[in-house]
């Protein structure tokens, strides 16, 4: 996968991760019945797991992008005989 696509994803995926766990921690505000209690738990724990993961990987990408040899901003000049 081409690095500037991973990063979008892996950023994506870490915004999604960090909006579930907000509504998973606004729901430990709410009244539940204690069916749910355990659900909601554990889907925060999933959800903040998520997003340091892609936090994580998106560090490593980020530092693959930034050592990724690019092309000169000089222009080639041809020889001419």
């Amino acid at each position: 996968m081409k690095t500037k696509l991973a990063l979008k994803v892996v950023g994506l995926i870490g915004v999604l991760a960090l909006i579930s766990a907000g509504y998973c921690f606004w729901l430990m505000t709410v009244p539940l019945s204690y069916d749910w209690v355990p659900v909601v738990l554990i889907l925060f724990v999933v959800s903040i797991g998520v997003f340091v993961f892609s936090l994580i990987t998106s560090f490593i990408v980020f530092i693959r992008l930034r050592r990724s040899p690019r092309a000169p901003n000089t222009p080639q000049i041809k020889p001419t005989n």
